[in-house]
C-alpha cells in the first residue's frame, strides 16, 4: 500500500471462508525494563473502545459473524487473528481497521486487565519449562531486550500508566510497521481496494530503532541455580541459535532440535527417558526469532540424575558435531516437522499465521520456501551448525526445583 501497509493474500475458494491476520512489529523486542510488558498489555486491550464503538462492540460484533478474536504476543510482534465466513469478511476488516488505527484503552480497561495479566504471570510461574527458558534467556541475552519476559514482571505491569499504553501504540502500530494477511475465499481486487479504504491512514515512517543493546557474546559457560516449589527438579540446557534471516540454519536447527526433543521416539524421549531412565519427562525448542534465537533442552529428573543427565546431553552434542545424525533420524525428524507444518496449512487461519509469522521476524516469501529448506538438510548441515551453535563453552545451565539453592 502506498502508506507503507504491507498485504499479504492468497486466495483460496476450497470453502466459504477467509483467515485473517494483523501483524504488528512490536513484541517486547521493543521494550525496555520501564515499560517490559506493554506490547502484551495491548494485545489485552486492543479490541476495546475506539471513538465509535464501546468496549466489548468488537467481541459482539465478531461473535454475531460467527467468529472469535484471538491475540497473541511474542519478543517480535504482536498478532491478532479471526477466521469468518467469505461473506463477512468486510464487516470483520472493518473491526480490525477500527481497533488497529483508533484504540483509545480507557483507564478501566487498563485497570481491569492489568489485574488479569497480573494473574497470568502469577500462573506462569508454575510452569517449569517456561520459568526454566525465561532463566535461560536471562543469562544468554544480558541486556538485549529478548531477556525481558513477554508478559513482564508484576512489578512492571503494575507501573504501565495509561501514557505509557498510548505512546508505544502510536509509535508502532502504524501502517509501515503492519501487515494484513488474508488466506481464502475473497477476490483480490476488490479486497485490495477495501484494504486500501479501511486502513488508509497517512503515511508514518516505521519506528527507527536505537540504543538496542548488542547481542552478547557468551565465552564461558553460565551456570544457575533457582529454588523452587515444584515436585521435581528441572535440568534447562540453552544456547544461543541462528537468527531468522539465516534461513538454512534456521531450517537444520529444526530438524536437530526435534530430532532431540519432539515426540515420544525424540532421543531424550526414546534414550533418556525410556532406555536409560535418567529423566522423567523432557523437550527441546528451538524459537526462530529475528535475532539469534534460543536453543533449549529442558528435562525433569532426581537432583542425583541431574549431573549424569547433564553429562549425557554434552555428550550427545559433542557426538552430533564430529558424526551428526543416521539418515534414518533426519528423515524421521523431517516428516515431523513437515506433518506438523502440513496440518497447520491445510487451515486458512494456520496459513494466514504462518505467512505472517515469516513477515514479523524475516521475509513472508520463506513461508512458501519452507518445506522444501527442510528437505534439503543433509547430515553435513546437522554437524555444521552443532559446531557452531551447540558450544558447551557458550551455554547456560540453569537447575531449577525444591533441592536446589538460589545462586548468589
Amino acid at each position: 500500500m502506498g502508506n507503507g501497509l504491507t498485504v499479504i493474500l492468497h486466495e483460496d475458494h476450497a470453502a466459504e471462508l477467509v483467515g485473517i491476520d494483523v501483524w504488528v512489529k512490536a513484541g517486547s523486542r521493543f521494550e525496555t525494563a520501564a515499560n517490559n510488558g506493554v506490547s502484551h498489555f495491548i494485545e489485552h486491550l486492543l479490541f476495546g473502545a475506539t471513538q465509535k464503538r464501546q468496549t466489548g462492540d468488537m467481541d459482539r460484533e465478531m461473535e454475531s459473524l460467527g467468529a472469535t478474536l484471538d491475540a497473541h504476543t511474542s519478543f517480535d510482534y504482536a498478532h491478532f487473528s479471526t477466521t469468518v465466513s467469505s461473506r463477512y469478511l468486510l464487516k470483520a476488516l472493518d473491526v480490525f481497521s477500527d481497533a488497529v488505527n483508533d484504540s483509545q484503552f480507557p483507564t478501566a480497561d487498563i485497570d481491569r486487565e492489568r489485574m488479569v495479566i497480573v494473574d497470568e504471570i502469577a500462573r506462569k510461574l508454575s510452569n517449569p519449562t517456561a520459568v526454566c527458558r525465561d532463566v535461560l534467556a536471562k543469562q544468554l541475552y544480558g541486556s538485549h531486550p529478548y531477556s525481558l519476559p513477554i508478559e513482564g514482571t508484576s512489578n512492571s505491569v503494575k507501573k504501565i500508566t495509561h501514557d505509557d499504553v498510548l505512546d508505544y501504540y502510536h509509535r508502532y502500530y502504524v501502517p509501515s510497521n503492519m501487515a494484513i494477511v488474508l488466506v481464502g475465499d475473497f477476490d483480490k481486487q476488490s479486497v485490495i481496494s477495501e484494504i486500501g479504504r479501511l486502513f488508509q491512514r497517512t503515511s508514518v515512517p516505521a519506528p527507527v530503532e536505537t540504543n538496542t543493546p548488542a547481542m552478547p557474546k557468551v565465552t564461558k559457560q553460565l551456570t544457575v541455580s533457582v529454588k523452587s516449589a515444584f515436585k521435581s527438579n528441572y535440568l534447562a540446557i540453552g544456547f544461543l541459535g541462528p537468527p531468522a534471516a539465516e534461513t538454512e540454519d534456521v531450517c537444520a536447527t529444526d530438524v536437530l532440535l526435534t530430532y532431540l526433543g519432539v515426540g515420544y521416539k525424540s532421543w531424550i524421549s526414546d534414550e533418556l527417558k525410556a532406555k536409560d531412565a535418567l529423566v522423567q519427562d523432557g523437550s527441546a525448542d528451538f524459537i526462530t526469532q529475528r535475532d539469534p534465537g534460543l536453543i533449549s533442552i529442558v528435562v525433569a529428573a532426581t537432583n542425583t540424575n541431574l549431573p549424569k543427565v547433564k553429562d549425557a546431553i554434552f555428550a550427545k552434542i559433542a557426538a552430533l558435531k564430529t558424526e551428526g545424525l543416521s539418515q534414518a533420524d533426519i528423515d524421521r525428524a523431517k516428516r515431523s516437522l513437515l506433518g506438523q507444518l502440513a496440518f497447520q496449512t491445510e487451515t486458512v487461519s494456520g496459513l494466514a499465521n504462518t505467512c505472517g509469522f515469516y513477515y514479523a521476524v524475516s521475509d513472508p516469501a520463506f513461508a512458501m520456501k519452507y518445506t522444501s529448506c527442510i528437505g534439503s538438510v543433509t547430515n553435513d548441515a546437522i554437524k555444521r551448525i552443532a559446531r557452531k551453535y551447540l558450544d558447551a563453552d557458550a551455554a547456560a545451565v540453569v537447575t531449577v526445583g525444591p533441592d536446589q539453592e538460589d545462586s548468589k
